[in-house]
Protein backbone atom coordinates (compact mmCIF):
# COMPACT_ATOMS: atom_id res chain seq x y z
CA UNK A 1 0.00 0.00 0.00
CA UNK A 2 1.62 3.37 -0.81
CA UNK A 3 2.08 5.57 2.06
CA UNK A 4 1.88 9.36 1.84
CA UNK A 5 3.63 11.80 3.93
CA UNK A 6 1.47 14.19 6.53
CA UNK A 7 2.13 17.21 4.57
CA UNK A 8 0.76 15.97 0.95
CA UNK A 9 -2.37 13.60 2.99
CA UNK A 10 -3.61 17.33 4.98
CA UNK A 11 -2.85 19.39 1.62
CA UNK A 12 -4.87 17.02 -0.47
CA UNK A 13 -7.81 16.56 2.12
CA UNK A 14 -7.66 20.58 2.24
CA UNK A 15 -8.19 20.60 -1.46
CA UNK A 16 -10.58 17.87 -1.26
CA UNK A 17 -12.47 19.72 1.35
CA UNK A 18 -12.76 23.04 -0.60
CA UNK A 19 -13.28 21.03 -3.85
CA UNK A 20 -16.63 19.63 -2.02
CA UNK A 21 -17.50 22.79 -0.25
CA UNK A 22 -17.12 24.90 -3.68
CA UNK A 23 -19.29 22.26 -5.46
CA UNK A 24 -21.84 21.60 -3.20
CA UNK A 25 -22.17 26.17 -3.30
CA UNK A 26 -21.67 25.77 -6.99
CA UNK A 27 -25.02 23.18 -6.93
CA UNK A 28 -27.46 25.12 -4.13
CA UNK A 29 -26.44 29.10 -6.12
CA UNK A 30 -27.30 27.19 -9.35
CA UNK A 31 -30.74 26.10 -7.77
CA UNK A 32 -31.30 28.97 -5.86
CA UNK A 33 -30.39 31.76 -8.20
CA UNK A 34 -31.73 29.57 -11.41
CA UNK A 35 -35.71 28.83 -9.32
CA UNK A 36 -35.50 33.12 -8.73
CA UNK A 37 -33.93 33.57 -12.02
CA UNK A 38 -37.01 32.06 -13.44
CA UNK A 39 -39.77 33.54 -11.86
CA UNK A 40 -38.01 37.02 -12.46
CA UNK A 41 -38.19 35.85 -16.14
CA UNK A 42 -42.03 34.60 -15.77
CA UNK A 43 -42.95 37.79 -13.79
CA UNK A 44 -41.01 40.08 -16.33
CA UNK A 45 -42.54 38.13 -19.36
CA UNK A 46 -46.05 38.44 -17.74
CA UNK A 47 -45.53 42.34 -17.35
CA UNK A 48 -44.55 42.55 -20.86
CA UNK A 49 -47.50 41.03 -21.99
CA UNK A 50 -49.39 43.42 -20.30
CA UNK A 51 -47.78 46.37 -21.55
CA UNK A 52 -48.39 45.52 -24.89
CA UNK A 53 -52.18 45.12 -24.50
CA UNK A 54 -51.94 48.65 -22.15
CA UNK A 55 -50.06 49.89 -25.46
CA UNK A 56 -52.26 48.51 -28.54
CA UNK A 57 -55.56 49.77 -26.31
CA UNK A 58 -54.10 52.97 -26.15
CA UNK A 59 -54.21 52.77 -30.37
CA UNK A 60 -58.22 53.04 -30.56
CA UNK A 61 -59.33 56.47 -31.51
CA UNK A 62 -62.58 57.10 -30.70
CA UNK A 63 -63.00 60.11 -32.92
CA UNK A 64 -61.99 58.43 -35.73
CA UNK A 65 -63.64 55.60 -35.48
CA UNK A 66 -61.95 53.38 -34.90
CA UNK A 67 -57.93 51.26 -34.54
CA UNK A 68 -54.85 52.75 -35.54
CA UNK A 69 -53.38 49.32 -37.48
CA UNK A 70 -50.45 51.19 -38.57
CA UNK A 71 -49.26 51.58 -35.14
CA UNK A 72 -50.85 48.08 -34.14
CA UNK A 73 -49.06 46.37 -37.03
CA UNK A 74 -45.39 48.15 -35.75
CA UNK A 75 -45.96 46.78 -32.20
CA UNK A 76 -47.11 43.73 -33.46
CA UNK A 77 -43.87 43.20 -35.22
CA UNK A 78 -41.75 44.39 -32.78
CA UNK A 79 -43.61 41.75 -30.42
CA UNK A 80 -42.94 39.15 -32.49
CA UNK A 81 -39.39 39.62 -32.34
CA UNK A 82 -39.29 39.13 -28.72
CA UNK A 83 -41.42 36.24 -29.03
CA UNK A 84 -44.73 37.64 -28.63
CA UNK A 85 -47.56 36.81 -31.05
CA UNK A 86 -50.18 39.17 -30.81
CA UNK A 87 -54.35 38.76 -32.48
CA UNK A 88 -56.39 41.93 -32.44
CA UNK A 89 -60.22 41.80 -32.63
CA UNK A 90 -62.86 44.30 -32.60
CA UNK A 91 -66.01 44.14 -30.11
CA UNK A 92 -67.81 42.05 -32.23
CA UNK A 93 -64.88 39.45 -32.07
CA UNK A 94 -63.72 40.16 -36.06
CA UNK A 95 -60.33 40.01 -36.91
CA UNK A 96 -58.57 43.24 -37.20
CA UNK A 97 -54.75 42.42 -37.26
CA UNK A 98 -53.07 38.79 -36.75
CA UNK A 99 -49.56 38.83 -36.79
CA UNK A 100 -49.60 34.58 -38.31
CA UNK A 101 -51.53 36.03 -40.72
CA UNK A 102 -49.59 38.97 -41.81
CA UNK A 103 -45.84 37.13 -41.41
CA UNK A 104 -47.09 33.45 -41.47
CA UNK A 105 -43.10 32.43 -42.05
CA UNK A 106 -41.43 35.09 -39.54
CA UNK A 107 -43.83 33.34 -36.76
CA UNK A 108 -42.67 30.07 -37.11
CA UNK A 109 -39.09 31.22 -37.75
CA UNK A 110 -39.74 32.61 -33.76
CA UNK A 111 -41.27 29.31 -32.92
CA UNK A 112 -38.61 27.50 -34.02
CA UNK A 113 -36.22 29.49 -32.96
CA UNK A 114 -37.86 29.64 -29.64
CA UNK A 115 -38.26 25.71 -29.53
CA UNK A 116 -34.38 25.00 -30.35
CA UNK A 117 -32.96 27.73 -27.65
CA UNK A 118 -35.16 25.82 -25.23
CA UNK A 119 -33.66 22.38 -26.26
CA UNK A 120 -30.24 23.53 -26.08
CA UNK A 121 -30.47 25.70 -22.76
CA UNK A 122 -32.80 24.23 -20.87
CA UNK A 123 -33.20 20.41 -22.18
CA UNK A 124 -34.88 19.88 -18.47
CA UNK A 125 -37.68 22.40 -18.89
CA UNK A 126 -41.05 21.42 -20.43
CA UNK A 127 -43.14 24.65 -21.71
CA UNK A 128 -46.17 25.06 -24.00
CA UNK A 129 -47.17 28.00 -26.46
CA UNK A 130 -50.45 29.55 -24.64
CA UNK A 131 -52.50 32.39 -25.53
CA UNK A 132 -53.87 34.49 -22.78
CA UNK A 133 -56.72 37.08 -23.72
CA UNK A 134 -56.98 40.36 -22.82
CA UNK A 135 -60.88 42.26 -22.68
CA UNK A 136 -59.91 45.38 -24.15
CA UNK A 137 -62.31 48.68 -22.54
CA UNK A 138 -62.61 52.28 -23.03
CA UNK A 139 -64.80 54.23 -20.61
CA UNK A 140 -66.38 51.52 -19.17
CA UNK A 141 -67.10 50.06 -23.07
CA UNK A 142 -65.28 47.28 -25.10
CA UNK A 143 -63.54 48.42 -27.65
CA UNK A 144 -62.27 44.72 -28.41
CA UNK A 145 -60.02 41.56 -27.72
CA UNK A 146 -56.47 41.16 -27.90
CA UNK A 147 -54.89 37.82 -28.10
CA UNK A 148 -51.29 37.39 -26.85
CA UNK A 149 -49.75 33.88 -27.31
CA UNK A 150 -45.96 33.66 -26.16
CA UNK A 151 -43.97 30.50 -24.91
CA UNK A 152 -44.18 29.80 -21.37
CA UNK A 153 -43.46 28.69 -18.69
CA UNK A 154 -40.33 30.79 -18.61
CA UNK A 155 -39.12 31.91 -22.15
CA UNK A 156 -35.72 33.14 -21.87
CA UNK A 157 -34.14 35.33 -24.16
CA UNK A 158 -30.84 35.31 -25.51
CA UNK A 159 -29.25 37.78 -23.02
CA UNK A 160 -30.91 36.22 -20.30
CA UNK A 161 -29.04 32.74 -21.23
CA UNK A 162 -25.73 34.47 -21.41
CA UNK A 163 -26.53 36.29 -18.20
CA UNK A 164 -26.38 32.37 -16.12
CA UNK A 165 -23.35 31.67 -18.29
CA UNK A 166 -21.54 34.30 -16.90
CA UNK A 167 -22.85 33.42 -13.22
CA UNK A 168 -21.52 29.90 -13.88
CA UNK A 169 -18.26 31.03 -15.65
CA UNK A 170 -17.79 33.50 -12.26
CA UNK A 171 -18.60 29.97 -9.99
CA UNK A 172 -16.15 28.41 -11.48
CA UNK A 173 -13.53 30.60 -11.66
CA UNK A 174 -13.95 31.51 -7.95
CA UNK A 175 -14.01 27.71 -7.54
CA UNK A 176 -10.16 27.59 -8.81
CA UNK A 177 -9.32 30.37 -7.25
CA UNK A 178 -10.60 28.57 -4.05
CA UNK A 179 -8.67 25.42 -4.87
CA UNK A 180 -5.63 27.05 -5.38
CA UNK A 181 -5.80 29.17 -1.70
CA UNK A 182 -6.95 25.95 -0.15
CA UNK A 183 -3.84 24.36 -1.70
CA UNK A 184 -1.20 27.08 -0.42
CA UNK A 185 -3.19 26.95 2.72
CA UNK A 186 -3.25 23.30 3.18
CA UNK A 187 0.94 23.09 2.70
CA UNK A 188 1.71 25.73 4.95
CA UNK A 189 -0.57 24.21 7.86
CA UNK A 190 0.68 21.14 6.79
CA UNK A 191 4.23 22.13 7.27
CA UNK A 192 3.05 23.82 10.52
CA UNK A 193 1.87 20.06 11.59
CA UNK A 194 4.60 18.19 9.83
CA UNK A 195 7.81 19.32 10.99
CA UNK A 196 7.18 19.21 14.69
CA UNK A 197 5.70 15.72 14.29
CA UNK A 198 9.16 15.40 11.92
CA UNK A 199 11.82 16.32 14.52
CA UNK A 200 9.72 13.86 17.08
CA UNK A 201 10.10 10.91 15.42
CA UNK A 202 13.80 12.32 14.71
CA UNK A 203 13.99 12.56 18.56
CA UNK A 204 11.98 9.57 19.20
CA UNK A 205 14.45 6.94 17.06
CA UNK A 206 16.97 8.50 19.01
CA UNK A 207 15.59 7.65 22.12
CA UNK A 208 14.82 4.20 20.59
CA UNK A 209 19.06 4.31 19.60
CA UNK A 210 19.60 4.52 23.44
CA UNK A 211 20.04 8.69 23.59
CA UNK A 212 18.51 9.23 26.39
CA UNK A 213 19.64 12.65 27.15
CA UNK A 214 18.27 13.84 23.94
CA UNK A 215 15.16 16.07 24.89
CA UNK A 216 12.84 17.89 22.55
CA UNK A 217 12.89 21.99 22.81
CA UNK A 218 10.21 23.31 20.76
CA UNK A 219 6.76 23.24 21.95
CA UNK A 220 4.98 25.26 19.41
CA UNK A 221 1.68 26.32 19.76
CA UNK A 222 -0.61 23.38 18.89
CA UNK A 223 -1.66 21.80 22.12
CA UNK A 224 -1.51 18.37 21.26
CA UNK A 225 2.12 18.28 19.37
CA UNK A 226 3.39 19.66 22.87
CA UNK A 227 1.50 17.54 24.70
CA UNK A 228 3.20 14.70 22.50
CA UNK A 229 6.75 17.05 23.15
CA UNK A 230 6.43 16.29 26.77
CA UNK A 231 5.62 13.16 26.73
CA UNK A 232 8.32 12.00 24.40
CA UNK A 233 10.65 14.08 26.66
CA UNK A 234 8.75 12.14 29.90
CA UNK A 235 9.52 9.09 28.32
CA UNK A 236 13.20 9.35 27.46
CA UNK A 237 13.60 10.89 31.12
CA UNK A 238 11.94 7.75 32.37
CA UNK A 239 13.75 5.38 30.14
CA UNK A 240 17.27 7.36 31.32
CA UNK A 241 16.11 6.88 34.55
CA UNK A 242 15.03 2.88 34.29
CA UNK A 243 18.82 2.78 32.16
CA UNK A 244 20.55 3.84 35.76
CA UNK A 245 18.61 1.69 37.67
CA UNK A 246 19.14 -1.52 35.65
CA UNK A 247 22.83 -0.70 35.35
CA UNK A 248 23.13 -0.22 39.41
CA UNK A 249 21.08 -3.41 39.68
CA UNK A 250 23.15 -5.27 37.43
CA UNK A 251 26.25 -4.04 39.58
CA UNK A 252 24.68 -4.23 42.53
CA UNK A 253 23.55 -7.64 42.21
CA UNK A 254 26.91 -8.77 40.97
CA UNK A 255 28.66 -7.32 44.37
CA UNK A 256 25.83 -8.86 46.48
CA UNK A 257 26.68 -12.30 45.18
CA UNK A 258 30.81 -11.53 44.48
CA UNK A 259 31.78 -11.18 48.01
CA UNK A 260 29.60 -14.53 49.39
CA UNK A 261 30.76 -16.64 46.33
CA UNK A 262 34.15 -15.54 46.64
CA UNK A 263 34.12 -16.26 50.18
CA UNK A 264 32.76 -19.45 49.79
CA UNK A 265 34.88 -20.67 46.84
CA UNK A 266 38.13 -19.47 48.95
CA UNK A 267 36.85 -21.33 51.81
CA UNK A 268 36.24 -24.69 49.96
CA UNK A 269 39.02 -24.46 47.41
CA UNK A 270 41.47 -24.30 50.68
CA UNK A 271 39.98 -27.22 52.27
CA UNK A 272 40.13 -29.33 49.25
CA UNK A 273 43.36 -28.52 48.87
CA UNK A 274 44.14 -29.32 52.84
CA UNK A 275 45.35 -25.91 53.49
CA UNK A 276 42.77 -24.90 55.65
CA UNK A 277 40.88 -28.26 57.85
CA UNK A 278 36.90 -28.08 57.42
CA UNK A 279 36.70 -26.64 61.22
CA UNK A 280 33.48 -25.89 63.07
CA UNK A 281 34.06 -21.92 62.78
CA UNK A 282 34.58 -22.49 59.25
CA UNK A 283 32.10 -24.12 58.38
CA UNK A 284 29.87 -21.73 60.62
CA UNK A 285 31.33 -18.59 58.44
CA UNK A 286 30.41 -21.16 54.90
CA UNK A 287 26.64 -21.58 56.38
CA UNK A 288 26.61 -17.65 57.41
CA UNK A 289 27.70 -16.81 53.60
CA UNK A 290 24.74 -19.44 52.22
CA UNK A 291 22.45 -17.73 54.79
CA UNK A 292 23.19 -14.54 53.14
CA UNK A 293 22.81 -15.42 48.95
CA UNK A 294 19.40 -17.05 50.45
CA UNK A 295 17.80 -14.38 51.64
CA UNK A 296 18.90 -12.47 49.08
CA UNK A 297 16.89 -14.86 46.70
CA UNK A 298 14.43 -14.93 49.02
CA UNK A 299 14.05 -11.44 49.16
CA UNK A 300 14.51 -10.99 45.24
CA UNK A 301 11.79 -13.83 44.40
CA UNK A 302 9.34 -12.10 47.31
CA UNK A 303 10.14 -9.20 44.89
CA UNK A 304 9.24 -10.38 41.89
CA UNK A 305 5.77 -11.61 43.28
CA UNK A 306 4.63 -8.42 44.44
CA UNK A 307 5.23 -6.53 41.34
CA UNK A 308 3.62 -9.01 39.10
CA UNK A 309 0.72 -8.86 41.21
CA UNK A 310 0.58 -12.31 42.43
CA UNK A 311 0.22 -11.43 45.98
CA UNK A 312 -2.18 -13.06 47.92
CA UNK A 313 -3.70 -11.14 51.07
CA UNK A 314 -4.78 -13.40 54.27
CA UNK A 315 -7.10 -10.53 56.06
CA UNK A 316 -7.73 -10.58 59.38
CA UNK A 317 -8.63 -8.02 62.08
CA UNK A 318 -6.10 -7.07 64.80
CA UNK A 319 -4.22 -3.96 66.29
CA UNK A 320 -1.42 -2.29 64.63
CA UNK A 321 0.04 -1.36 68.17
CA UNK A 322 0.28 -4.95 69.62
CA UNK A 323 1.66 -5.92 65.86
CA UNK A 324 3.83 -3.19 66.43
CA UNK A 325 4.87 -4.95 70.06
CA UNK A 326 5.77 -8.00 68.61
CA UNK A 327 8.13 -7.20 66.34
CA UNK A 328 9.91 -4.49 68.82
CA UNK A 329 10.12 -7.68 71.03
CA UNK A 330 11.81 -9.67 68.32
CA UNK A 331 14.51 -6.76 68.03
CA UNK A 332 15.23 -7.34 71.91
CA UNK A 333 18.69 -8.58 71.43
CA UNK A 334 19.97 -5.96 68.95
CA UNK A 335 18.44 -3.25 71.01
CA UNK A 336 20.54 -4.19 73.62
CA UNK A 337 23.58 -4.52 71.64
CA UNK A 338 23.40 -1.15 70.75
CA UNK A 339 22.13 0.78 74.00
CA UNK A 340 18.91 1.52 71.54
CA UNK A 341 15.48 1.87 73.03
CA UNK A 342 11.40 1.78 70.91
CA UNK A 343 9.18 4.18 72.40
CA UNK A 344 5.99 3.20 71.19
CA UNK A 345 2.48 5.41 71.57
CA UNK A 346 -0.81 6.72 70.01
CA UNK A 347 -4.11 4.62 69.72
CA UNK A 348 -4.87 0.97 68.94
CA UNK A 349 -5.30 1.14 65.79
CA UNK A 350 -7.42 -1.74 64.57
CA UNK A 351 -7.40 -2.51 61.62
CA UNK A 352 -8.78 -5.53 58.71
CA UNK A 353 -5.39 -6.69 57.01
CA UNK A 354 -2.98 -9.29 56.42
CA UNK A 355 -1.14 -9.42 59.64
CA UNK A 356 2.20 -11.45 58.33
CA UNK A 357 2.53 -9.27 55.58
CA UNK A 358 2.30 -5.86 57.92
CA UNK A 359 4.63 -7.36 60.10
CA UNK A 360 7.31 -7.81 57.42
CA UNK A 361 6.39 -4.05 56.80
CA UNK A 362 7.38 -3.05 60.79
CA UNK A 363 10.17 -5.50 61.05
CA UNK A 364 11.97 -4.06 57.63
CA UNK A 365 11.16 -0.70 58.86
CA UNK A 366 12.45 -1.30 62.30
CA UNK A 367 15.39 -3.14 60.78
CA UNK A 368 16.97 -0.12 59.02
CA UNK A 369 16.03 2.12 61.97
CA UNK A 370 17.79 0.12 64.12
CA UNK A 371 20.69 -0.16 61.50
CA UNK A 372 21.11 3.48 60.63
CA UNK A 373 20.88 4.74 64.32
CA UNK A 374 23.95 5.49 66.79
CA UNK A 375 24.27 3.46 69.49
CA UNK A 376 22.36 4.80 72.44
CA UNK A 377 19.30 6.69 70.18
CA UNK A 378 16.13 6.13 69.80
CA UNK A 379 13.20 4.67 67.54
CA UNK A 380 9.78 6.12 67.98
CA UNK A 381 6.72 4.67 66.59
CA UNK A 382 3.60 6.74 66.44
CA UNK A 383 0.42 5.42 65.81
CA UNK A 384 -3.08 7.49 65.28
CA UNK A 385 -6.47 7.09 63.20
CA UNK A 386 -9.32 8.65 61.16
CA UNK A 387 -12.55 6.53 60.60
CA UNK A 388 -11.61 5.31 57.70
CA UNK A 389 -7.80 5.49 57.85
CA UNK A 390 -4.78 4.16 60.06
CA UNK A 391 -1.38 5.89 60.33
CA UNK A 392 1.74 4.60 61.62
CA UNK A 393 5.34 6.28 61.81
CA UNK A 394 8.78 5.44 62.81
CA UNK A 395 11.16 8.03 63.39
CA UNK A 396 14.80 7.39 64.12
CA UNK A 397 18.03 9.10 64.35
CA UNK A 398 20.02 7.91 61.46
CA UNK A 399 22.11 9.98 59.36
CA UNK A 400 19.24 10.82 57.59
CA UNK A 401 18.16 11.08 53.57
CA UNK A 402 20.34 13.07 51.21
CA UNK A 403 17.72 15.66 49.79
CA UNK A 404 15.90 14.64 46.03
CA UNK A 405 16.26 10.85 47.21
CA UNK A 406 13.15 10.61 48.96
CA UNK A 407 11.33 8.44 46.38
CA UNK A 408 14.52 6.83 44.95
CA UNK A 409 14.94 4.65 48.04
CA UNK A 410 11.63 2.63 47.70
CA UNK A 411 13.21 1.41 44.28
CA UNK A 412 14.86 -2.15 44.50
CA UNK A 413 18.03 -2.34 44.93
CA UNK A 414 18.40 1.25 45.64
CA UNK A 415 21.08 2.68 48.75
CA UNK A 416 21.42 6.45 49.28
CA UNK A 417 25.26 5.77 50.36
CA UNK A 418 26.53 3.37 47.69
CA UNK A 419 29.22 2.71 50.03
CA UNK A 420 27.46 0.17 52.49
CA UNK A 421 27.68 -3.07 51.68
CA UNK A 422 25.35 -5.70 52.91
CA UNK A 423 26.13 -6.06 56.32
CA UNK A 424 26.08 -2.47 56.95
CA UNK A 425 23.14 -1.46 54.10
CA UNK A 426 21.64 -4.47 52.85
CA UNK A 427 20.81 -5.05 49.51
CA UNK A 428 18.11 -2.32 48.93
CA UNK A 429 15.15 -4.70 48.51
CA UNK A 430 13.36 -4.06 51.68
CA UNK A 431 11.68 -0.94 51.31
CA UNK A 432 10.72 -1.68 47.76
CA UNK A 433 9.12 -4.93 49.55
CA UNK A 434 7.39 -2.26 52.32
CA UNK A 435 6.12 -0.26 48.97
CA UNK A 436 4.75 -2.75 47.70
CA UNK A 437 2.74 -4.53 50.30
CA UNK A 438 1.36 -1.22 51.28
CA UNK A 439 0.63 -0.60 47.82
CA UNK A 440 -1.60 -3.95 47.67
CA UNK A 441 -3.38 -3.15 50.62
CA UNK A 442 -4.26 -0.12 49.48
CA UNK A 443 -2.55 2.29 51.31
CA UNK A 444 0.70 4.73 50.91
CA UNK A 445 4.15 4.98 52.39
CA UNK A 446 6.76 7.84 52.46
CA UNK A 447 9.35 9.53 54.23
CA UNK A 448 10.15 12.60 55.49
CA UNK A 449 14.16 13.01 56.40
CA UNK A 450 17.10 15.70 56.13
CA UNK A 451 20.39 14.73 55.70
CA UNK A 452 21.96 14.50 59.55
CA UNK A 453 18.93 14.93 61.24
CA UNK A 454 17.33 11.41 61.36
CA UNK A 455 14.09 10.26 58.92
CA UNK A 456 10.42 9.32 59.72
CA UNK A 457 8.40 7.03 57.33
CA UNK A 458 4.74 7.07 57.41
CA UNK A 459 2.14 4.77 56.66
CA UNK A 460 -1.55 5.08 56.05
CA UNK A 461 -3.74 1.90 55.40
CA UNK A 462 -7.29 1.29 55.43
CA UNK A 463 -9.20 0.19 57.38
CA UNK A 464 -10.81 -2.71 55.69
CA UNK A 465 -14.12 -4.42 56.00
CA UNK A 466 -14.38 -7.12 58.36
Amino acid sequence: MKQYGLRSIVAMRMVALVLATVALISLLANLLIGREFHAYVEKQQQREADDIAENISAQYRAELGGWNLDYVHGMGMYALNDGYSIRLYDGDKNVLWDAENHDMTLCAEMMHTIFVRREQEQPETRGQYITQRYDLKRAGARIGYLDISYYAPNYMKESDFQFLQALNQILLIVGGISLLGAAALGVLMADGIAKPVARVVAVTRQISQGSYDVRIEERGNVQELRELSEAVNDMAGALAAHEDLRRRLTSDMAHELRTPVANLSSYVEMMREGVLSPTPERLKSCSEELVRLSELIRDLDQLRELEDGRLTLNKTEFALKELAQTVSGAFESALREKGMEVRIQGTEGRLFADRQKLQQVLTNLLSNAVKYSPAGGKVTMSLSETPDTVLFEMGDQGPGIPAGEEEKIFERLYRADLSRNRKTGGAGIGLAIVKKIVEAHGGSVGVRSASGEGSCFFVALPRGDS
